[in-house]
Parts: structure tokens; sequence; C-alpha cells
């Protein structure tokens, strides 16, 4: 059985609870283990916090004197910008200011395991696809290797070849069709002639251009057509 580790920030204590049971009962079902931590404060999550959780499930409404879900969301993105996160609301004017932190998706209060259990999946497989590939990146000092999963995008600039990656942008050379050979089992797709973009990490799409990784990317008009395709069959038709 897989082990995930996950956070529930909340400061009610039922709810912890209740968000406890249901993974535990995700977990029978699917077979998969969940380590829960739960915290009652973001302040308490936040400190020493280290890159160790799978999935966090962050309570926007923390209680007056503490820090709220939403600014605790953007100081976790300071120090972690992919583990998963999910907002715990009864409030759901907050979605599209969470999807400036990369939120993957709501759980209104009250919640149903059920419609809870399909976000789990959604959250699932956005883990399985990050088993990822080595990638070997040459730079002028040598070569440096990264996982696929850790590379958001790469665009052409002049003559370089700009890997966009989770812990920074590492600059290197060759060819971008070269690299869409070499990705084209990772869920990568083309958007345009410049850039090759990991699916994985794209959260919205504004008319001809894509959120990646707090990035906007334009849509080759030639490229769009297959591109939507792509990220239609990614996400099981979640883009219109």
């Amino acid at each position: 059985m897989k082990q995930l580790l996950v956070a529930i920030v909340e400061d009610d204590n039922e709810y912890s609870s209740f968000l406890e049971k249901c993974l535990s009962r995700y977990g029978s079902e699917k077979g998969f283990i969940f380590n829960t931590q739960i915290f009652n404060k973001a302040e308490t999550f936040l400190d020493n916090y280290k890159k160790a959780f799978d999935i966090v499930f962050m309570d926007v409404d923390l209680g007056k004197g503490f820090l709220n879900g939403m600014d605790a969301a953007r100081k976790l993105r300071n120090i972690d910008d992919t583990v998963i996160l999910f907002f715990v609301t009864n409030m759901p004017q907050f979605a599209p200011e969470g999807y400036s932190v990369n939120a993957l998706d709501y759980c209104l209060k009250p919640i149903i395991y059920s419609n809870l259990s399909v976000k789990i999946d959604k959250a699932i497989k956005l883990l399985s696809n990050r088993s990822g590939q080595p990638v070997k990146i040459k730079e002028k000092e040598g070569t440096r290797i990264v996982s696929s999963n850790d590379i958001m995008y790469i665009d052409v600039m002049g003559h370089d070849l700009m890997f966009h990656t989770v812990d920074g942008v590492i600059d290197s050379y060759g060819g971008l069709s070269e690299r869409e050979n070499e990705l084209s089992g990772c869920n990568f797709a083309r958007c345009s002639a410049s850039a090759l973009v990991n699916l994985s990490y794209v959260t919205g799409l504004y008319g001809d251009e894509i959120a990646v990784g707090g990035d906007r990317i334009k849509i080759g008009r030639s490229k769009k057509k297959a591109f939507m395709e792509q990220l239609n069959m990614y996400l099981g038709g979640g883009y219109k």
C-alpha cells in the first residue's frame, strides 16, 4: 500500500476528525495509507515546515487573531510550490482567489464523502504523474539531472533553452523539438513554437494564455487545437 502524508489545518476539531475518517475510508477503498497530521493554527503548521507533505487541507477561516487560510497558503507557496492544496470552507466566494495560490480544488462545508472522494481522485492522479523520469540538462559548468516532474515548462529565449523548474530557472541550450520527443510520455504538450508545458502545472486558462507555475504563457494559434485536445484529455474534459 502506498503511504501519503497529509496535513489538515483546521481549527474545528470535529471537522479535522471527520476529514481524517474520510481519508481513512478512501484509503481502505482504494489501497492507500494516509498518515495525517492535524494543526489547529496555520502558524503551527508553517513553523519549521519541510517539503514532506503530499496533500494539505487548509481551512480558509481559522478564527480571529490567527493567520487565515488564504494568507497561510501564500506563505506556504513561498516554501513549497508543488504540494497539493485543498481549501476547506463554507464560503465559495473565495474560490477565484484560491487559484492565485494554485489550489487544486475547494471542499465546501458541509463536506460530503462522495464529493470529497472525487477530489482526492484528482490529487492521486496528479501525484501518480509526478513519478517522473530523469532529464539531463546541459549547463556551461556541466550537466544537471532533474526529474521531469519538477519541470513546469521549457521555453526558448534567443538561442537558449530555459527550463523553468520548481527550484528555479536553468539556462541551457539545444532544440525544443528534441525535448518534446524526450518528454512525450510525461504529460508535456507544446502550446506554441517556443514553449513546452508540463500539463500537471497548468492552473488556469485565460483566453489565449495559460497559467503555469505563476507565469502566463501564450498559446500559439497554430498549436491551440492540438494543445487543448491534450489538455482536455489530461484533465478528463476539464477545459472547454
